[in-house]
């Protein structure tokens, strides 16, 4: 099995920016690690955003890793552990 994809996010993600922000995830359609340790804000269009790579990849096969505390309360939440691996 190849090992999973990793990409990074950074910065505030909000309504303003999250569709650019997030343009990297478009062709994530298996299993991959979302790495949000340098997301400073994270709104409603960025959780669309993640909702929908969990639409294409599946549930339970991309995890997201290293959520600031603040970032991590929003995904729990918006039950995001449903969609996700979510690790510290």
């Amino acid at each position: 099995m190849p090992a999973p994809r990793v990409v990074k996010l950074t910065g505030e993600i909000d309504v303003y920016t999250a569709r650019t922000a997030c343009r990297v995830l478009d062709d994530i359609a298996g299993p991959a690690v979302i790495d949000l340790s340098g997301v400073r804000l994270l709104c409603a269009e960025g959780l669309r955003e993640l909702a929908n790579v969990a639409a294409r990849a599946g549930a339970g096969v991309v995890t997201l890793r290293g959520a600031p505390p603040h970032v991590r309360r929003v995904l729990e939440i918006a039950r995001f552990g449903q969609l996700f691996t979510i690790e510290a």
